[in-house]
């Protein structure tokens, strides 16, 4: 019971800033994936996501990517927000 106490005192010691009560920066709490591992969150806002490609489509892709002179992810992205009607 004393320990829950103590850890509700601490919070309540943090700042808005996300500061404890010593002054020190606090991590935000990292971004869970669906597994329940961490998921890597580019500064930028993308999420990383692995998928299988049949050959052909990695092919087709690697040749529009070097085509337009633009990354693989890059076109995999547009042909996403296409499909999707995102754009």
């Amino acid at each position: 019971m004393a320990k829950r106490d103590e850890a509700r005192a601490a919070a309540s010691r943090k700042s808005a800033a996300g500061r404890d009560e010593r002054g020190r920066q606090q991590r935000p709490a990292p971004l869970l994936g669906p597994r329940g591992g961490e998921t890597t969150v580019t500064p930028g806002g993308l999420t990383r996501v692995s998928t299988y490609l049949e050959p052909e489509e990695r092919s087709a892709v690697r040749q529009r990517a070097f085509e337009e002179e633009r990354s693989i992810s890059d076109v995999i992205r547009s042909a996403i927000r296409y499909y999707f009607k995102l754009e």
